[in-house]
């Protein structure tokens, strides 16, 4: 088998479109070479609002705990009934719970304290671990969002908000500079597959315009450069610089016009649908052949908020913050049984992605070996949480470096010992993918000065 790998990379290499595949033909030499350690790693970090409810993600016939950690094979439970679409990837699937993050406080939402555990209820304090990710794990698009809604320059956040980048509130690059996510399918397409593929929207022409145009801002600002004193001369270094960052990233895409144009999606009426789970399901389609492509390597999908309604559920006139309230919804379902209609639907999606990246083979297994998708919300557990129990499932990366595989882990509650916190989480991840080594992410909850909360989760460590 890697034999037969290495002999096509040889031959791919010899070939007039060998250098058109770029990133993915060194994946496949590296693949060849047993070089394993050269495959990238992905994140897929899926946020949806108003609490995951932990009662309903455990496997059935869980035995009660006595408070202690709780750590069971998932191989011979039965998987609640809304995750039952992840059922063939059970071995790759670990579901966990008990950790908290009581300290990034907020009224709906922890907003960017769900992925910085920094407290930042409406600009970010800090930088979040899926861009922290994606300037390590280096790709033509360091990190891409996509996003239904948020808040848009100009306009307040709404259910409809389609025509430019938003600002759900949960990624930064840093303090105060929050990650702009993509609500529109027709615009992220064109983003993210313009370079190669003609659109009557744009596309290639679109691209080539903005290769022409960086052209003329680069030569303008190098002449005005000239002119001007030393601290002005600064400033037009730094919007130099963002030229030539996007022109590397334009030049990385050129490079890869073959495998883009193999594995773009096809671009149907469903990318202008105004339908919100159209809408949704887009931007998982969109992620898959985003990561297959090798455009980026770390992903961020807002997968609804407060506002939202699930009209194709036939909750027209009821929304997710209605449901979190415990309204009945228009077409008579109850609040619990809206919110398992919703969380189903979600888990379809992440379910709908590790099929796709199960089918790309990789190394020695396929992509999804080394893709870590994570579901979660932005609230913990519940629509008005305190934060106390803060639920994760995590579907593939079994070649990140941690022992996620097949696995339903409980810490004890807040307070008590053995606790650990969502900055524990994110710490392990940080220090297995080696983009940290810090022995904690975030800020340190107060309230639990007298329990060791530094470090990884051991359990977790390979």
């Amino acid at each position: 088998m890697i034999t037969g790998r290495r002999n096509f990379a040889k031959g791919m290499a010899l070939s007039a479109g060998g250098l058109a595949f770029g990133p993915l033909l060194r994946q496949m030499e590296a693949q060849a070479a047993g070089r394993l350690e050269d495959i990238p790693k992905r994140f897929v970090f899926v946020v949806k609002s108003s609490g995951l409810t932990a009662e309903a993600i455990r496997p059935l016939g869980l035995p009660e705990g006595d408070g202690s950690l709780v750590d069971v094979s998932l191989k011979d439970m039965r998987l609640a009934p809304t995750l039952q679409s992840l059922e063939p990837h059970k071995d790759q699937l670990m579901i966990m719970e008990g950790l908290s993050g009581a300290n990034f406080q907020g009224n709906h939402s922890a907003y960017y304290g769900a992925l910085s555990c920094h407290h930042s209820p409406e600009k970010p304090g800090a930088a979040t671990i899926d861009c922290i990710l994606g300037k390590h794990l280096t790709a033509p698009f360091a990190n891409y969002g996509f996003a239904p809604n948020g808040h848009s320059i100009g306009n307040n956040f709404g259910p409809l908000v389609q025509e430019t980048a938003v600002f759900p509130k949960i990624s930064a690059y840093g303090q105060n500079n929050p990650m702009p996510f993509q609500a529109s399918a027709e615009k992220a397409y064109r983003q993210l597959f313009g370079s190669v593929v003609d659109l009557a929207s744009g596309g290639k022409k679109e691209f080539d315009l903005q290769d022409n145009l960086l052209d003329f801002l680069a030569d303008d600002a190098k002449r005005i450069s000239r002119q001007v004193s030393e601290p002005e001369r600064e400033k037009l270094d730094h919007y130099l610089a963002a030229f030539e960052s996007v022109r590397g990233r334009n030049e990385l895409l050129a490079g890869m016009r073959e495998a883009i144009e193999k594995n773009a999606p096809e671009l149907t009426t469903q990318y202008s649908s105004k339908d919100f789970t159209d809408r949704v399901s887009v931007f998982f389609d969109l992620a898959a052949a985003s990561l297959i492509t090798g455009l980026t390597n770390v992903i961020s999908i807002r997968a609804d908020w407060l506002s939202a309604k699930y009209e194709s559920f036939g909750f027209k006139r009821t929304s997710v913050h209605d449901i979190g309230h415990n309204k009945t919804t228009d077409n008579g379902m109850k609040s619990a049984e809206a919110r398992d209609v919703i969380r189903r639907f979600q888990i379809e999606q992440v379910a709908k992605l590790a099929d796709k990246l199960a089918a790309v083979p990789e190394g020695d297994g396929t992509m999804l070996d080394n893709t870590m998708i994570i579901y979660m919300s932005d609230q913990a557990d519940s629509h008005h949480s305190v934060r106390q129990n803060w639920p994760f499932i995590v579907v593939g990366g079994r070649n990140i470096g941690l022992k996620t595989a097949g696995r339903y882990l409980r810490y004890p509650s807040y307070m008590t010992a053995g606790h650990k916190t969502i900055g524990n989480w994110y710490t392990t991840i940080l220090q297995a993918t080696g983009a940290s080594s810090a022995d904690h992410f975030g800020q340190l909850d107060a309230r639990l000065k007298d329990l060791e909360i530094a470090g990884p989760l051991q359990e977790l460590v390979a």
